[in-house]
């Protein structure tokens, strides 16, 4: 299986919370198998020309003309050779992230087996806990019960819920919500807006709420803050869309003290670098939950990842994002009326497991492009 070619897909596809953008990568093998990758762009932040560019001039002439494992050998070794000048973190990551993915999906397709016959597969299915894109303080706790309610009543008891500045209105409003869901697992995420008296003050509160974890109170690059966070903290910290290897995970825990790691495939550079942060925060101590906020390519992804590493049975699930994940790839099992006893399946088929819409994908490329 030789690399015929990486070709780089910047989107944008309307979703119930906004348009947003996304940015794949295909890679199409010499024998016509074709496989999709991911890196999770996060509403744009990232850019994805800035991430084609990195696709386009640094990844896919590293692997084009390879077979495919020495493709991905190839990527490491290249990763490896310009992180002094490009750095090891965020686009570089993401992009490479995408191609990796990419790479392991078609390799997978090639030879008609999953990607878990390469990273072994130890559950068929993960539980799920609502991601909400809504700020808090941005409607009622009643209200954000009724937004919540189809994935309550498919078993999710596990909800992850966003404070904006207005922190205070969003402690009132967590406040409510504690009260109409008394039994339900809630998690804060905290978007890396806040100083460090106002992340301890929180997480004071927050304590008193019974919640599970306070995500990214402040910036990650901050080890000196998030370590006085946690040290003052009663809520443990959550930290791993923004930990770019597990070298970079590792500087985190140790300098910090966090204690739940989520890793996340369409970032830290691909599939086996995610899977090596969960095992190893797992040796450190830390709890492992697996982020995600993109399409059904990087939702198989982690959860091909997940259900590689035994003690890791939870995946983000970004509900506002359902209606697009069904679009893109029609039947893969990750829309919510496919959610059982609040778990999802994991994929089986070759590769990733997904069949995407071609159309859906063209769609989002033209979309960007006239944007």
């Amino acid at each position: 299986m030789t690399i015929a070619s990486v070709t780089a897909h910047p989107l944008r596809l309307e979703t119930d919370y906004a348009a947003m953008t996304l940015f794949l990568v295909r890679v199409e093998t010499a024998d016509g198998a074709v496989g999709w990758g991911e890196s999770c762009d996060s509403f744009g932040i990232s850019y994805p020309t800035v991430l084609a560019r990195f696709v386009d001039d640094v990844w896919a002439p590293a692997v084009t003309g390879l077979p495919g494992r020495d493709a991905l050998d190839a990527l490491r070794k290249t990763r490896g050779a310009v992180a002094r000048t490009l750095g090891f973190s965020h686009s570089a990551a993401q992009s490479l992230s995408a191609v990796d993915i990419a790479l392991r999906d078609a390799l997978g397709r090639s030879e008609g087996r999953s990607v878990s016959a390469e990273i072994g597969r130890r559950t068929d299915t993960l539980r799920v806990y609502a991601g909400n894109s809504h700020f808090l303080e941005s409607r009622s706790a009643d209200a954000h019960v009724e937004l919540l309610g189809p994935l309550l009543d498919r078993g999710v008891d596990s909800v992850k819920m966003r404070i904006g500045p207005d922190w205070r209105t969003a402690m009132r409003v967590l406040g409510d919500l504690r009260q109409l869901l008394p039994q339900i697992d809630l998690m804060v995420d905290g978007s890396e807006l806040f100083s460090v008296a106002e992340a301890i003050e929180m997480a004071h509160r927050l304590a008193d709420l019974n919640i599970s974890w306070f995500e990214e109170p402040v910036p990650a690059t901050r080890m000196g803050a998030i370590s006085r966070i946690a040290a003052a903290s009663p809520v443990p910290l959550a930290y791993g869309e923004h930990l770019f290897s597990s070298e970079h995970m590792l500087d985190t825990l140790d300098a910090a003290a966090v204690s739940v790691i989520q890793p996340d495939a369409s970032i830290c550079g691909g599939v086996e670098d995610a899977r090596q942060m969960a095992l190893t925060a797992q040796g450190r101590g830390a709890r492992v939950v697996m982020h995600l906020h993109g399409s059904p390519v990087t939702l198989a992804a982690n959860a091909l990842v997940a259900a590689s590493v035994p003690g890791v049975d939870l995946i983000e699930y970004p509900f506002h994002l359902s209606p697009m994940l069904d679009r893109v790839a029609p039947g893969c099992g990750f829309d919510v009326a496919s959610i059982v006893d609040g778990r999802i399946s994991v994929p089986r088929g070759p590769g990733l497991g997904l069949q995407l819409d071609l159309d859906v994908i063209e769609a989002g490329r033209r979309a960007f492009a006239d944007a």
